[in-house]
């Protein structure tokens, strides 16, 4: 008897955004671009994580901050060198900061110790010709992906897992259109932000449910083949066999996602799945796992759902042939 397992890795395609800042990316083209192949999405929330205690070491040419949670203790400190290959490589030209605060208004501005800034810029300045140019711009959590992806150097003091979590509301999938223009006006979407109570009381809804786009980073396949297996089975599968496309592995992942989340959101919750027309009964594969290769954690109503970039450190949702 053969038996194939095709495992799935699912990978966010940006970092996760707050309802707030979602919004306005997605009229940005480059923003577009960057989550072209993004096809599932999680709307999700979370007490909301900031920047504050703002400290520019001018020797050492690093930034320094704390990184809060609110009503969490646990406070993160951080050291980012602006010298580096995806910051600062020119210091001819002066580098600034921007601190981008909600609550600051031109009448009422947020002073030191700045805290409840939601993202920072760093940008330069040529002092011949005056023009200013963006070189980074991060949140909380830009910055932590970022950094377990390892595109900036940056040192951390405490454990941030406990702000990588992720309470799910709903789950779905964009396959014909870019993720943007799905979620442009997304009925369940605006519901979520309309009817959801904020984590806290002292904050408002968009400030904390947040947009967590997913794309397929990788396929692995393991196949055993059993005594009654024929040679020409066998080579037809390693000369022949082509894996799914991502688009239809989304579709897929999408319904597995679903049942074993079970979204208070989403009105069809797949009981059933899988059934004869889905991808296990039609694929080579027996059995198809997906699993998360990032650091983060999906809790839902009976569980959660853990990511890790390695293997036996991260939870998979299963599909069995029927």
């Amino acid at each position: 008897m053969t038996k194939g397992i095709l495992i799935n890795d699912l990978e966010l395609g940006y970092a996760p955004l707050s309802a707030f800042h979602f919004a306005r990316f997605m009229t940005d083209k480059e923003f577009h671009s960057n989550v072209f192949d993004s096809h599932i999405y999680v709307i999700a929330q979370r007490k909301e994580i900031t920047f504050s205690n703002f400290f520019y070491w001018e020797k050492e040419l690093e930034l320094s901050f704390d990184i809060e949670q609110e009503d969490n203790t646990n406070v993160i400190r951080c050291r980012l060198p602006f010298l580096q290959e995806n910051i600062a490589k020119d210091l001819t030209n002066s580098i600034e900061l921007r601190l981008h605060n909600r609550k600051s208004t031109p009448t009422k501005k947020v002073g030191p110790p700045f805290k409840g800034t939601q993202a920072f810029t760093i940008q330069s300045t040529n002092p011949s010709t005056g023009k200013t140019k963006m070189l980074a711009q991060y949140t909380p959590d830009k910055l932590f992906q970022n950094y377990w992806k390892g595109h900036v150097k940056a040192k951390f003091t405490g454990d941030y897992s406990e702000m990588l979590e992720y309470n799910v509301h709903y789950v779905g999938k964009s396959t014909e259109q870019n993720i943007c223009e799905r979620l442009s006006g997304h009925s369940t979407f605006q519901e979520i932000l309309t009817f959801q109570d904020s984590l806290s009381f002292k904050n408002i809804p968009s400030n904390e449910i947040m947009v967590l786009l997913f794309r397929i980073k990788d396929n692995n396949t393991v196949v055993k083949w059993g005594d009654d297996a024929s040679s020409e089975e066998i080579s037809n599968y390693l000369t022949d066999y082509i894996l799914p496309s991502d688009k239809k592995l989304s579709l897929d992942a999408e319904k597995a996602l679903i049942k074993h989340l079970q979204p208070e959101y989403n009105r069809i919750l797949y009981k059933s799945f899988p059934n004869k027309t889905d991808l296990v009964n039609e694929d080579y594969h027996s059995l198809i796992l997906y699993g998360l290769t990032d650091p983060i954690k999906l809790n839902y109503k009976n569980g959660e759902f853990k990511g890790n970039k390695d293997w036996g450190e991260r939870d998979y949702i299963s599909v069995e042939r029927k």
